[in-house]
């Protein structure tokens, strides 16, 4: 089975992509939302930084997830070589990492203020 280099090589940091994608617009939008004064916005009585951290943490987890199935997948399919099945097993543990590293994104969204008063 052919492995192109730069198919192999997203799909293998697929999931840590997402997540720093993610991490870029969380951090970002908090920074605007402070800057421009419209942090403490709600909707539905929760903060609008705090709800845009969760709805991009679904988008992002949601496509880790595509990725990790993916991996689940070329590692687990006994017909392929064992260079695919490697490339499944890091996609695979690489994307559990971007999963974790998302909940831990979001956990402080749901227990800090995102602009702090001074």
């Amino acid at each position: 089975m052919r492995h192109p280099f730069t198919r192999t090589t997203f799909l293998i940091l697929g999931g840590l992509l997402v997540w720093m994608a993610d991490f870029a617009f969380v951090y970002v939008f908090a920074a605007v939302a402070c800057a421009r004064g419209f942090a403490d916005v709600s909707w539905f009585g929760v903060p609008i930084v705090t709800l845009m951290t969760l709805l991009a943490a679904l988008i992002a987890g949601a496509a880790t997830v595509a990725v990790v199935r993916r991996g689940y997948r070329l590692q687990r399919d006994a017909a392929i070589d064992e260079h695919s099945r490697f490339i499944g097993f890091v996609t695979l543990a690489s994307g559990g990492i971007a999963l974790i590293a998302l909940v831990l994104l979001v956990l402080p969204a749901l227990v800090v203020s995102a602009c702090p008063r001074l």
